[in-house]
Formats: structure tokens, C-alpha cells, sequence
């Protein structure tokens, strides 16, 4: 905070809050935190006053009424104005959904000077530390049980998309203590091709399943995109998962600490070749991942690895590489891993091999 000179946080996103003092819960009404140079204040409803004890240990927890939530902004900002100086400085993070665009109205009301928070505390949380890297890991042991289910049920009479998703669903909460922010989506046939489709209770095939989800532990996640394929693949489906491997393996050989995001981006877009005017590609090499709050496990500062990123990647940084290729209305193909970043280069974090499965 010394740094970008201000003189408080309001946090309002909720991994954020859960990264700096450990508070979870299922609830999604805004429950912010306050953190000075001195303080760290939690404001939660009274109904969740419990999940705050048994979850995290703040300096100071405020409730205010379930019941009346929809009042709580206002006393929750007059008693951060009461905490801090006349015309003190507080960094918010004016660009995410979770902050209410009216709070900022009512600090300055208050007589505090509003900033924008800039992805103070993401940028912090790009990096993650060797107990946070095993908990990725440990997700990873649940995104294998769940693409693992994913095939077993795809391989029933008459499955449906809407089948694997569940199977794959219930697989990789049966033994972990958190549930995915995102997913699983699961897109089969002709809408495998049109990006972010996902089930829609239709019998498989033909050609592709797409199949992207994640596990999780303690909310860190472990993306995989898998592509299951019923029969011998299409030349078509072929092209598509070349295509989708090289750029996979582009990155895994290029990105270590040290080296530009947007040099490992241009490698793997050299190795992609010119797609054709039909195929759909999102020219993104690689997005972060780690600890994560509904509604998505992209859940932090916009740090990617593609062409106009010239910041360099750091040791222990995680990313997920959505290698997904489609014809757009025929077919997709989709194969992933998550990988962490060390000083020689990186280190697949994510099970199996990112091939086409035959069903």
C-alpha cells in the first residue's frame, strides 16, 4: 500500500478476502474487507458471523444485519470512514463485479479520497508460495478422478453430455473439500465447435466431446481441457488436435522465469501456422490460475500470456494453457494442462496425456 501510496484497502472480491485473512463462505453478498497499516477489519452479515470464526482470524469482526442487507453498504462504509484520516487515501478494485458500483459514491462521501486499486492484492497473488503450488497440485489429483469419470461415462449405452458432466461432477467432489468455481462444461458434436457451449442433455457425438473442468482444494484449481472422440478421428479432428498439441507443447518448451510472456506467446502462435478463415482460436497462450471464487477459476489480475504482454513470468507463477482449436459449428478440440513456472522452465502440474481420447 506504501508503494501506491494509499492508505487503506477496501477488498471486496472475494478470493482476495480469503487470501488475506482466510474468510470463506458460501454466501455471495458483498462482505468486504478493511485493511490499513494497522487494522484488518471483516464486515459479514450476522448470519455469517460463525463462518468468520471457524474460518479466519481478523483483527476486528463487524456484522450487520442479514435481514437488512441491502442497507449494510452505507454503515459499513461510514465506519471505514470513522477508521481512517480526513481525505485518507483507500484503493478499491473499481473493475471487478463483486464491488458495488455505488460504494464509491459513499466513501467519498465520507471524505475519503477514492483510488483504484489496480489489482493491488492479484498481483501479489500471481506468484503462489510452495504450500499454495501443493494445493494445486492436490486439485490436480481431482480433475484426474473427474475427466477419468468423464470417459468411464462416455463409454455407457446411450450416454449424453449431460451425463458426463455429472459423473465428472460428482467424481471430483467425492473426496475433496471444495468445489469448482467453474464447470464442468461439456459440449458434444456440432457444439463442440462454438466455444463455451456446454450440456445440453444430447446423446454424444457425432465426432467430438469437449470437455473442460477442474477439481479443486481449499478453492485452488487445476484446468484440463480433454477431448473425447467416438471411433477412429475425422481428418478433420486430426488437423484440429495437431494444431491444438503444438501450441500446448510450445508453451511447456518455451516459458520459464525470466522470459516474456509475449515471447513465449509468439513462439507458440509461429507454431500454430495461418489457421484457416473457419477455425476459431482466442490468441490466449495461457491465463493464471491458483485460489479462486465462483463464478470462474480465472479469478485475478489480467496477466496472460499473449503477443502485447511484454511482463516477465516469475517463479511460481500457475497458468492454465487453453489449447482449444474448433471449426466453428462442426467440431473442437480441446487439450490442456496447468503448469507452474520455475527458473529452468516448467513443470506440468496437471495428469495424463493431452491427447484424444477414443470412446
Amino acid at each position: 500500500m506504501a508503494d501506491h501510496g494509499v492508505d487503506a484497502m477496501l477488498v471486496f472480491r472475494p478470493s482476495s478476502v480469503e487470501y488475506l485473512c482466510g474468510y470463506h463462505t458460501a454466501e455471495r453478498l458483498p462482505q468486504p474487507l478493511l485493511v490499513t497499516e494497522s487494522d484488518v477489519v471483516l464486515y459479514v452479515p450476522d448470519f455469517e458471523v460463525g463462518r468468520a470464526l471457524v474460518s479466519c482470524r481478523p483483527q476486528a469482526v463487524r456484522y450487520f444485519r442479514y435481514a437488512s442487507a441491502h442497507r449494510a453498504l452505507r454503515l459499513v462504509t461510514d465506519h471505514v470512514a470513522r477508521q481512517l484520516p480526513e481525505r485518507a487515501r483507500i484503493a478499491v478494485e473499481l473493475a471487478h463485479p463483486a464491488t458495488p458500483p455505488q460504494v464509491v459514491d459513499l466513501l467519498r462521501q465520507d471524505g475519503l479520497t477514492v483510488t483504484d486499486g489496480d489489482y493491488l492484492v492479484e498481483r501479489v497473488r500471481l506468484v503462489l508460495s510452495a504450500a499454495e503450488i501443493r494445493c494445486v497440485e492436490q486439485a490436480a489429483v481431482h480433475t484426474a478422478a473427474g475427466v477419468a469419470a468423464a470417459v468411464d461415462a462416455a463409454h455407457a449405452p446411450g450416454a449424453t453430455d449431460s451425463a458426463i458432466a455429472a459423473a465428472s461432477h460428482a467424481a471430483m467432489v467425492a473426496g475433496a473439500n471444495s468445489v469448482s468455481a467453474w464447470g464442468p462444461t461439456v459440449a458434444t458434436g456440432p457444439r463442440a465447435g462454438i466455444p463455451h457451449s456446454t450440456f445440453d442433455h444430447r446423446t454424444i457425438g457425432p465426432h467430438t466431446t469437449f470437455v473442460e473442468l477442474s477439481g479443486a482444494h481449499h478453492r485452488y484449481h487445476a484446468p484440463v481441457m480433454r477431448t473425447l472422440c467416438q471411433g477412429t478421428p475425422t481428418p478433420l479432428v486430426r488437423r484440429l488436435a495437431d494444431h491444438s498439441h503444438r501450441m500446448l507443447q510450445s508453451v511447456l518448451d518455451n516459458a520459464k522465469a525470466g522470459v516474456a510472456c509475449a515471447d513465449v506467446a509468439r513462439h507458440a502462435a509461429s507454431d500454430l501456422d495461418e489457421l484457416p478463415d473457419d477455425v476459431v482460436f482466442h490468441q490466449l497462450f495461457g491465463y493464471p490460475v491458483g485460489l479462486a471464487h465462483p463464478p470462474h477459476w480465472m479469478d485475478g489480475a489480467p496477466f496472460a500470456i499473449t503477443t502485447d504482454n511484454t511482463e516477465p513470468l516469475r517463479e511460481g507463477m500457475v497458468f492454465h494453457i487453453p489449447a482449444s482449436i474448433r471449426a466453428f459449428g462442426q467440431t473442437g478440440v480441446g487439450l490442456s494442462h496447468t503448469f507452474v513456472v520455475e527458473s529452468s522452465g516448467t513443470r506440468v502440474l496437471t495428469h495424463g496425456s493431452a491427447e484424444l481420447i477414443e470412446v
